[in-house]
């Protein structure tokens, strides 16, 4: 695809967020390839990049898979803010067979409230195979989606879910919607991380996804030497 011909392309940029061991990286993987790759080992953020199309046409989509921390980390419980204002949509991961990550997933919605402007969301409950060891009642997650007025599904990253593709196309497809708002720059094209499997740390890598990439960011890095500011009139871009 010519340059000039990418550059007219619409972007979305989506931030995956959760506590740690939610999936979030699996079902990121599993959306943009289709398949279920189980063992992650990361210390950083991961973006991944991907041209789709949709009914509407091409959609260049940007995706933050958000590093949580381990899980017994203090890092682990902290809203990511500096992701939410980057991106133009947000999809909350929680774990069924942990109630502790959807207590997490229902303090990062009520940090959304606080935000002017605040991002497209959507609330998925992963691992639904897993029924047998469930904490957290399907009506429950329904419930908390529909006191912040966004949209819910439960979904097995396991397996393959047409679910999570229409979660994903609505995410993209209502922040295209949004009024254009100004661009805010900055460059993610020298960070450095750890990938899937057995990439070592702290080494440089991109990996194509099909007709897109994933590069490994640090978290401190998405935002370097920049004082955030409030989201409304600002959004993002990134260069590759």
């Amino acid at each position: 695809m010519k340059a000039e011909e990418k550059s007219s392309i619409p972007r979305v940029r989506i931030a995956i967020i959760g506590n740690a061991d939610v999936g979030k990286s699996a079902l990121t993987v599993r959306y943009l390839t289709g398949r279920f790759i189980g063992e992650y080992r990361s210390n950083t953020d991961l973006l991944y990049n991907k041209t789709i199309t949709l009914e509407t046409g091409l959609t260049e989509v940007e995706i933050v898979d958000v590093y949580a921390g381990n899980i017994d980390d203090d890092d682990n419980h902290e809203f990511p803010m500096e992701q939410v204002l980057w991106a133009d949509a947000c999809m909350i991961v929680y774990n069924i067979t942990e109630r502790n990550t959807f207590e997490y997933a229902a303090k990062c919605l009520a940090e959304f409230k606080a935000l002017q402007n605040a991002p497209t969301a959507y609330l998925v409950g992963n691992k639904a195979d897993l029924d047998h060891l469930r904490e957290v009642n399907e009506k429950e997650g329904a419930a908390l989606a529909a006191a912040h007025s966004i949209g819910f599904c439960e979904v097995s990253v396991a397996e393959y879910t047409p679910t999570l593709y229409k979660a994903f196309e609505k995410l993209i497809v209502d922040s295209r919607a949004r009024p254009q708002k100004q661009i805010r720059k900055f460059s993610v094209s020298k960070m450095l991380g750890t990938l899937i499997g057995n990439t070592s740390y702290n080494q440089q890598k991109t990996i194509a996804i099909n007709h897109g990439t994933v590069v490994p960011c640090h978290k401190g890095e998405l935002h370097k030497s920049r004082v955030l500011k409030r989201r409304q009139g600002f959004t993002a871009t990134t260069s590759l």
